[in-house]
């Protein structure tokens, strides 16, 4: 019984203990919570009581132009919704020490998650806010700032004009109203500084930077402008202008570069810069001198150019005049050399229409050139004009030499193709008379009708050949197409005859060799005087066919061997 109370004492004191542990460890616990949800809320009022409220005071109590008026009312409304969202974080927070106080610790740790990240949205929103709202003051500032530093260079520049006035007395009226509506751009300037009208203010602050802009170039380019005028680009034209008459008188074509023309509109240019200067045109003043010293700079190159090639078309002319003589004599030449051989010879039809077209090319050309000459003597045209034609000319003229060349060998290849024909004509009629000798030397047992009507064919050829070889003038083309003809007709006929002779040889010389069976082998008989019998008939390929069959039958595969010592000895090549 003792022991027994003994175990639930220690019992009731171990559970006292536990409990006394998670007591100890949730208290640990709740004030950890609590120590970050003091940190957010701690945060929160950091955020809420930035100075964006003051800062719009102040703008609300002041003067405004449109523009800011309606960014202060966007910045109040902004600010608005941002109060609304520092209500709901502070909701938040006091939810959040209800789920720690109720022990709800994992529902509070995704609570006080988002409340962090809601609180780093929200700093991030007023900071941007009170940074355009402060950065409406510096602008306030820096115009004033810029101002001090545009009234002190604007002061100097009245300065500067009053002691150097008279180099700009051409634009005293221009000067005298840009200096006075700067004055009236700084009063206004101030006015809408005083009003906050700080939009207004920027505006007129750039206008002041326009119009000091514009004083400060008169007074720079101006004498610059003047002194470029004067010093350069005039004297520059007058010698563009003394260049032309000088190579004008010499006999050079000038009129197509129309340099008078040109320098009488460049000299206006420059009558009219002035009145530019007073509507403050100085990107067309400078791009108008850069214009007229370039092209003034490309006249004088393009009128150096064509008095250069002066002495060079007298030349080359000369070249091309001579050229052309040559050309002439040697087409006269040929042309008379051709005429004299008409009535034995003849060029291919397309050859002699080509030749032709030459000789009257050469004429065109000549007619060509004799006008250039006549344009050139008369100066009726620019150098350069006359050296591209004359150089055009010059191409035409060498084509046509490359050509008379060509035909040239032409003229000259009738008379060894003639020659050349003969000879193959011979040696096809040799070539004839020899295979026909060679097939009827055979005295085969019966013609061929095959080789008879290709002796038929071989034999109307080649009379075709000499009866064209014969004709005048003669035609070298038609006697290479007949020529053509004979000798496939000849090939043909070489080649059938040759077949059945050596089909003949062989057959002659198995049977032959087939008869030392007889003796022993009587049942060879019969197929003997059978082949016999084809032979007479003339099937001689059938003969071959039947007595190697037999051989082969008789002496088996070592028979192969034997045939085509035959063929070799008998030299049957084409079987």
């Amino acid at each position: 019984m003792g022991d027994f109370k003994l175990l639930i004492l220690i019992v009731m004191i171990a559970v006292l203990a536990i409990v006394l542990i998670y007591s100890v460890i949730i208290i640990s616990k709740k004030k950890q919570y609590y120590a970050k949800i003091d940190e957010l809320d701690a945060l929160k009022h950091e955020i809420s009581n930035q100075t964006v409220p003051f800062e719009l005071a102040k703008l609300r109590s002041t003067k405004k132009s449109e523009r800011i008026v309606k960014l202060v009312q966007q910045w109040e409304r902004r600010w608005g919704k941002l109060e609304s969202d520092f209500i709901t974080v502070t909701e938040q927070i006091i939810y959040a020490e209800e789920l720690v106080a109720n022990k709800n610790f994992s529902e509070a740790d995704q609570l006080l998650e988002e409340l962090k990240e809601t609180l780093e949205s929200l700093s991030e929103d007023v900071t941007q806010l009170l940074e355009e709202i402060k950065s409406l003051k510096k602008s306030e500032e820096r115009s004033r700032s810029n101002v001090i530093g545009l009234k002190e260079q604007f002061e100097g520049l009245k300065l500067r004009y009053e002691s150097e006035e008279e180099q700009y007395l051409d634009l005293k009226e221009e000067m005298k109203t840009l200096f006075k509506d700067v004055d009236v751009f700084f009063l206004k300037f101030n006015e809408c500084m005083e009003d906050c009208n700080y939009d207004l203010a920027d505006e007129t602050l750039e206008l002041i930077k326009t119009q000091i802009e514009i004083i400060i170039n008169l007074f720079d380019r101006t004498p610059l402008y003047k002194e470029t005028i004067e010093k350069e680009t005039k004297p520059l034209l007058r010698e563009v202008l003394k260049s032309h008459d000088s190579i004008a008188e010499s006999g050079v074509y000038l009129k197509h570069l129309q340099i008078k023309e040109t320098i009488s509109v460049y000299r206006q240019q420059l009558e009219d810069i002035p009145n530019w200067m007073k509507r403050f045109e100085f990107s067309k003043i400078e791009e108008t001198l850069v214009e007229i010293h370039d092209n003034a700079k490309q006249m004088i190159e393009y009128m150096k150019k064509e008095y250069e090639l002066q002495e060079v078309l007298k030349e080359t002319f000369a070249q091309t005049k001579d050229l052309m003589q040559d050309l002439k004599e040697h087409s006269e030449k040929l042309s008379e050399q051709y005429e004299n051989i008409k009535g034995n010879y003849r060029l291919p039809e397309e050859e002699e229409s080509q030749f032709n077209f030459l000789l009257n090319e050469i004429q065109i050309v000549s007619n060509e050139l004799t006008y250039l000459i006549g344009k050139r003597d008369e100066h009726q045209s620019a150098n350069s004009v006359l050296s591209r034609e004359i150089s055009s000319i010059n191409q035409q003229l060498k084509e046509i030499k490359d050509h008379l060349y060509v035909f040239d060998g032409e003229i000259e290849s009738l008379y060894a193709g003639e020659k050349e024909c003969r000879q193959r004509a011979l040696y096809l009629l040799k070539t004839f008379n020899h295979l026909k000798g060679m097939y009827h030397q055979a005295n085969l047992p019966v013609e061929d009708e095959t080789v008879k009507e290709l002796i038929k064919r071989a034999n109307f050829s080649v009379q075709v050949l000499f009866e064209t070889i014969g004709q005048l003038p003669i035609n070298i083309a038609d006697i290479d197409e007949q020529l053509t003809l004979a000798q496939e007709s000849i090939q043909a006929l070489s080649e059938r005859v040759e077949i059945e002779i050596q089909q003949v040889k062989l057959a002659e010389r198995l049977m032959i060799y087939a008869h030392r069976y007889i003796a022993r082998e009587g049942m060879y008989v019969v197929d003997l005087t059978i082949a016999e019998d084809q032979f007479r008939q003339g099937n001689y390929g059938t003969v071959i066919e039947r007595m190697k069959e037999l051989l082969k039958e008789i002496e088996g595969p070592r028979f192969d061997l034997t045939y085509d010592q035959f063929k070799q000895q008998l030299d049957c090549y084409l079987l």
